[in-house]
């Protein structure tokens, strides 16, 4: 019988054991890889706490009469964010952190210092961009824009009772309807009036 034609017994190997090695350690690296990449990752770094050495110092310093004041607003309904300075009010001049945090109880302060101090807060208000529509305390259906920052200011009233309005509407502007332009609340109540 012919050597070729035998077939052997035991059947060979068609991957070396370094191939296997390397395969493995390919897998694995390309898992690292994919877990490192599929983290989330916040859009800033996470405020630290204050040490205890910080905040023994903020209470001892005293705020300048020519501090400034930055305040970052948040405005929830459209996520839109402000930034704007202004100089500490002159009664707090000399006062502590403690007595700016009474003072600006609704505020988050990020960071104090004699010469600059930084806070933050969240309103659930939409910011000076946009035109809201809602009732205004007496019922009537108003335009309002917040021009402050911080508090809406009446626009125009619009002779129209919020009560008049058919329910599906009022559920949609009770808490305002924020708009970019004038001419897209108006455009918005063509279309509801028809």
């Amino acid at each position: 019988m012919n050597q070729q034609n035998k077939r052997p017994d035991k059947p060979q190997a068609m991957v070396s054991r370094q191939q296997i090695i390397l395969g493995t350690l390919t897998l694995l690296g390309m898992a690292v890889l994919m877990i490192v990449g599929l983290t989330p990752r916040s859009a800033s770094a996470p405020e630290a706490e204050p040490d205890t050495a910080q905040v023994a110092q903020d209470a001892v310093q005293s705020l300048d009469a020519a501090c400034e004041m930055i305040q970052h607003l948040t405005y929830t309904p459209c996520q839109h964010q402000l930034t704007r300075r202004q100089t500490l009010p002159p009664d707090l001049a000399g006062k502590t952190r403690a007595d700016l945090e009474a003072a600006y109880d609704a505020w988050q302060i990020t960071s104090f210092a004699p010469a600059q101090v930084t806070m933050s807060q969240s309103l659930d208000m939409y910011c000076p961009q946009h035109f809201i529509l809602m009732p205004d305390d007496s019922g009537m259906l108003c335009i309002f824009q917040n021009k402050y920052g911080d508090a809406l200011a009446l626009v125009e009233e619009l002779g129209v009772l919020f009560s008049e309005l058919p329910d599906s509407y009022q559920e949609e502007l009770r808490g305002g309807l924020g708009f970019d332009s004038q001419e897209e609340l108006v455009q918005w109540l063509e279309v509801a009036d028809s």
